[in-house]
């Protein structure tokens, strides 16, 4: 025997690869990817693999609801804060008016999750997402 190696065990890891959002609204997201380009080309950004994984983003608002299906899977109940109930719980004020939806709003074009058949994408679709209300 002129050479031998020991074999190790790797494991198999699939490469990112793109493919454009399945979500209902995502085509009505003119800001994130259209043919003229006024945009903020978040496919391109998505193609090389900025996706935010990895980042956690708290939105200073009237609150967000952690249990919003376009949000759940992205909430981070570490990066939520309820300034004046003094607790982790970003849920809003519901008032009789329907106007404390911003904050939600607000989470949902950050880290709204892909592919889920819920919506639109988030630019950030895998981020993790909080809510402190102020």
């Amino acid at each position: 025997v002129i050479w031998a190696e020991q074999q190790v065990v790797k494991r198999r890891k699939k490469r990112d690869v793109f493919t454009e959002p399945s979500d209902p609204k995502f085509r009505d997201q003119w800001y994130l990817y259209n043919s003229n380009h006024r945009d903020l080309n978040a496919k391109g950004a998505w193609d090389l693999g900025y996706t935010g994984k990895g980042v956690v983003v708290s939105i200073l608002d009237d609150g967000i609801e952690k249990n919003h299906p376009d949000l759940m899977q992205n909430y981070d109940p570490d990066a939520s804060y309820d300034v004046n109930d003094g607790d982790s719980d970003p849920q809003p004020r519901y008032t009789q008016l329907n106007d404390n939806r911003h904050g939600t709003r607000c989470a949902g074009e950050v880290a709204a999750v892909a592919n889920n058949g819920i919506c639109g994408v988030g630019v950030a679709y895998n981020a993790k997402i909080g809510g402190t209300v102020k």
